[in-house]
């Protein structure tokens, strides 16, 4: 999207949503009715542009749809909350992200009335569920409620947390990475990531379907704490369909690969220390041996006079019995 992402977990929502099947059936179950049945689903366009400034950064990220309602132009945004810990002035940094999303609009197209905007916030911090008012109004200091008849209603929430599986279970594209993104913080993922898996709804021979695989595949063994991987792939191979059952193998070549490399990376990094140890040696001998007094080597290679000392001491050489 050409800029920061925020985390695993905004990375992988983001990723999945940018497949077209994926927003659609999102938005199809979490629209109110009097939306959705406005909306021109084959209209849905992921934009490129992003309103995200400088003090919203640190929390949520955006996505944003172009698309018909009631064939006039409008924006759906999808809000992602990064905050583990919620925050009771959640509404107000959503009105500030929509007028300011209002403000670069206008800014663009400056002799056409604003376009109507629809806002969701997806949350799947780890306090649930969400303990505060999503009512604007709520966020000010007023007793005598004068902003209750200056602002208006809630804002629509997907509490991740309250939703039951069967529920997701009958969302055939959402469904499995809302229950990722669920149960993605327990303490052992494996079993849950099993379930996922086992019940993915997904029809396999499409493309598409692969890459979210593949996706959702990163994601729970990548992010979530599965404290056996090996016998995790083990039994994926064993008890799951063919297809999930091949990335799974693929996914433990790359584990495999990446391990070997790492070992490889590590033991290059060990030989250029050991390098440096000797060259470090050299130095503080030479310097000895033109003179330099120990306090002012210590004082030029940071070592202690013991360690030079130990430099000094030669090696016995080993003898055999």
């Amino acid at each position: 999207m050409g800029r920061k992402i925020y985390g695993p977990h905004d990375k992988f929502f983001r990723a999945a949503m940018e497949h077209r099947p994926v927003a659609i059936d999102f938005f199809n179950h979490y629209l109110p009715d009097t939306v959705r049945q406005l909306l021109d689903v084959n209209s849905l366009q992921l934009t490129r542009h992003s309103y995200i400034d400088n003090e919203l950064q640190e929390s949520i990220s955006d996505l944003v749809f172009s698309c018909q309602l009631a064939d006039r132009p409008a924006y759906l945004t999808l809000l992602i909350e990064h905050q583990s810990s919620p925050d009771r002035m959640l509404p107000f940094r959503v009105h500030h992200y929509l007028f300011g999303m209002l403000y670069g609009h206008r800014k663009q197209y400056p002799d056409r009335q604003l376009p109507a905007v629809y806002t969701l916030v997806f949350y799947h911090g780890e306090v649930t569920p969400y303990p505060y008012s999503l009512d604007i109004r709520d966020c000010f200091d007023d007793p005598q409620q004068l902003m209750r008849t200056v602002l208006y209603q809630p804002l629509p929430l997907i509490d991740v947390n309250q939703l039951s599986d069967d529920a997701l279970k009958q969302q055939q594209w959402v469904g499995p990475l809302a229950r990722a993104l669920k149960y993605i913080r327990e303490r052992d993922m494996a079993p849950y990531a099993m379930d996922i898996l086992g019940a993915l709804p997904w029809p396999m021979e499409h493309t598409e379907a692969i890459e979210l695989l593949e996706l959702l595949l990163n994601y729970l063994l990548h992010v979530g704490n599965i404290e056996d991987i090996d016998g995790f792939i083990a039994a994926g191979a064993e008890r799951l369909s063919g297809p999930v059952r091949s990335e799974i193998m693929t996914f433990a070549e790359k584990l495999e690969q990446r391990g070997i490399e790492k070992g490889i990376r590590k033991g290059r990094q060990e030989g250029r220390q050991e390098g440096l140890q000797e060259g470090m040696k050299t130095v503080v001998l030479n310097m000895l041996k033109e003179g330099a007094e120990v306090p002012f080597i210590a004082k030029v290679t940071g070592l202690s006079a013991a360690e030079i000392e130990h430099l000094q001491t030669p090696k016995k050489p080993v003898t055999g019995n």
